[in-house]
């Protein structure tokens, strides 16, 4: 229901009352107006009540019929008035792999040369794509020794024994080095020469695809990436924040919670202890004493819980609007009884 209209509504109707109250007390010593305000009134809230009760017990036998048992009403009070969705990447959006699908390098390295130097500085780095560059060699290659000179969230630049200045990260620590960025690659770079680069594919969790694509419609949704930047096509974000410790996350979560509520979808026990956030939906058994953590057996259901309370809010909010509307024309109609 449209929320302004309901206010000019009871601003109508409040101010009839007041009205019918200053002209009875100023200029009549007539009851029955007194009689038909407080009569409505009491009708009013009897009605509301009982309004309020029948549709929470629909809310109820909807999410029953739904698979979702475990669902306490306490725990999705308040969740249709959700206006923004954040999904955490990791263990959501991310089920933390990836492939190598393609290696580009100068012709005078050889491809397995390439891979070895990335392979060691990702190990320094700490890299996500560690695991997938070792899986592309057919043995582990021989140690070298290398010295870290910085080391970013976005790269790593070191020296070698022979004093080569060696980088390897993603465009925003190469960018003056590489003409663009695409996607999920790998620069590396040798003494301000580019001599290697590494494309991946990330793979994606189906079902949290699925449930972001579902919840499109219910507000907006936000993307937070740990890691490096995804542009993939498949994901309906609306704003996307990357390459963020859980600090950084957290303090995104708590600057957006002020601007509207928050439904917090992640599987990241850091970031459920001090980030400000409405509803905290996970699959994990992480417990707080808030009644705000939804969780589903399936994340799936989710999209269905979100679906039945704004739908059976909606209902509640057409009920009420029709009430106050009956209660608008009666209070119309006693006064031109009364007066006439």
């Amino acid at each position: 229901m449209n929320n302004k209209l309901n206010i000019l509504l009871l601003s109508i109707f409040a101010t009839l009352v007041i009205y019918s109250l200053v002209t009875f007390f100023a200029f009549s010593t007539n009851y029955r107006i007194i009689n038909v305000i407080l009569i409505l009134l009491a009708i009013n809230i009897v009605f509301n009540s009982t309004m309020v009760l029948i549709f929470n017990k629909k809310k109820s036998r909807l999410l029953k019929e739904a698979g979702l048992n475990n669902i306490d009403l306490k725990q999705i009070a308040g969740l249709e008035k959700v206006k923004t969705i954040i999904f955490s990447k990791q263990g959501i959006i991310s089920e933390d792999e990836y492939e190598l699908i393609n290696v580009e390098h100068r012709s005078t390295v050889n491809r397995k040369s390439i891979i070895e130097t990335a392979l060691q500085l990702s190990k320094l780095w700490e890299s996500p794509y560690t695991e997938v560059l070792n899986e592309s060699l057919e043995k582990e290659p021989e140690e070298k020794k290398f010295s870290i000179t910085k080391k970013l969230k976005e790269g790593i630049l070191v020296t070698d024994g022979n004093e080569n200045n060696l980088m390897l990260g993603v465009y925003s620590f190469v960018q003056e080095f590489v003409k663009k960025d695409d996607g999920y690659t790998l620069y590396l770079i040798k003494n301000k020469i580019p001599i290697g680069k590494f494309t991946f594919k990330e793979k994606l969790n189906k079902k949290s695809i699925k449930l972001a694509q579902a919840l499109n419609s219910y507000g907006n949704l936000v993307y937070l990436d740990s890691e490096f930047n995804n542009s993939n096509s498949m994901l309906p974000f609306d704003r996307a924040y990357v390459s963020m410790n859980n600090e950084e996350q957290k303090n995104i979560i708590s600057k957006l919670s002020v601007k509207a509520k928050t439904a917090l979808i992640t599987t990241n026990n850091n970031l459920t202890g001090i980030a400000d956030y409405d509803f905290l939906i996970s699959e994990s058994n992480y417990k707080q004493t808030s009644e705000n953590h939804i969780n589903p057996k399936d994340l799936l259901l989710i999209g269905n819980i979100f679906s039945i309370s704004k739908k059976v809010q909606t209902q509640l909010g057409y009920a009420l609007y029709i009430v106050l509307l009956f209660n608008i024309a009666l209070l119309i109609i006693a006064k031109l009884i009364i007066l006439f």
